[in-house]
């Protein structure tokens, strides 16, 4: 839980400094900690992610890119 709520709070200061942003723009930033082989995966994750924030009304979306709510 601890890793996850972590991670959430990656995603959201990234995308906080990217301003409007793809998933395949944060995914270098919000997972700086695994292997660029990993990423394909790490993608699904963040993905999950940005789904879960957006839910929340945390983050939105328009054409691929989200921006902080």
């Amino acid at each position: 839980l601890i890793h996850r709520l972590t991670r959430e709070n990656k995603v959201l200061n990234a995308v906080r400094e990217a301003g409007a942003a793809t998933l395949e723009t944060l995914l270098p930033s919000v997972y700086d900690d695994v292997p660029a082989r990993v990423h394909p995966v790490a993608g699904r994750s963040l993905l999950a992610h940005l789904i879960k924030l957006t839910a929340e009304h945390k983050l939105v979306e328009a054409l691929g890119k989200w921006s902080i709510a």
